[in-house]
C-alpha cells in the first residue's frame, strides 16, 4: 500500500526556492530545491512542471503573505503595521524583488503574475479602507486604492534603487495629511 503524501512537502518546496532565491538569485536548478527541501527531485516536478513555474508559484505567494492586515482600531494604526511590514518585506526581500522585476521586464508572463499578486494583495487589504470609511477616517468619494498604490510606489522605487527608507511615522503621516499645513 502506498503511503499517503506528505502534507508539508509544498511549503518545503517553497521555503527552498525561498531560501535559494535570498542566496542564489534566480540562478538555481530544480535538483537543488529538492535537496533543499528534502525531497525527491520528481515531488519537485510533480508540482511544478517547470523552474518558470516554480518561481511564480513561489513569488505570487510571498507577494501575497508578505504583509499582514492589521485591525489596530485606526487607519493611522493600521497603515502604520502596513508601511513597517512591507519596508521590513522589502528589505529581507531586496535581492529577490530587484531580480524579479529585472525579469518581468524580460517576460511579460511573469509581470502579470506580479500584477496579479499585487492587486490581489491590495484586494484582501481593501478592509482596511472600509472600516477607516465607516469610522470616518477616509472620505467616501475618493479611490482608496490610490493610498495603496502611493505606497507600493514608494517602496518600490526606493527598494529597487538601494535609498533608504523614511522613518514609518513619516510616511504615514504623508499619506494621510499629505504637505498641507495643518
Amino acid at each position: 500500500m502506498p503511503r499517503p503524501p506528505d502534507p508539508t512537502v509544498d511549503l518545503r518546496i517553497r521555503e527552498a526556492t525561498t531560501s535559494l532565491l535570498l542566496t542564489k538569485g534566480f540562478d538555481f536548478t530544480m535538483d537543488e530545491v529538492a535537496a533543499a527541501a528534502g525531497v525527491g527531485r520528481a515531488s519537485v516536478f510533480r508540482r511544478h512542471a517547470s523552474k518558470r513555474e516554480l518561481l511564480l508559484d513561489t513569488l505570487a505567494t510571498f507577494i501575497d503573505a508578505g504583509v499582514a492586515i492589521p485591525d489596530t482600531g485606526s487607519l493611522r494604526g493600521d497603515l502604520q503595521v502596513v508601511v513597517t511590514e512591507t519596508i521590513g518585506f522589502w528589505t529581507h526581500m531586496r535581492l529577490i524583488a530587484k531580480q524579479t522585476f529585472a525579469e518581468a521586464g524580460r517576460d511579460p508572463g511573469l509581470g502579470e503574475i506580479i500584477r496579479t499578486a499585487m492587486r490581489k494583495r491590495i484586494d484582501r487589504s481593501w478592509a482596511i479602507f472600509d472600516r477607516a470609511v465607516a469610522r470616518g477616517e477616509l472620505r467616501a468619494d475618493r479611490d482608496p486604492r490610490l493610498l495603496a498604490d502611493l505606497l507600493s510606489g514608494l517602496v518600490t522605487y526606493r527598494g529597487l534603487l538601494d535609498l533608504d527608507f523614511p522613518p514609518a511615522e513619516e510616511i504615514v503621516e504623508v499619506l494621510l495629511h499629505g504637505y498641507a499645513p495643518r
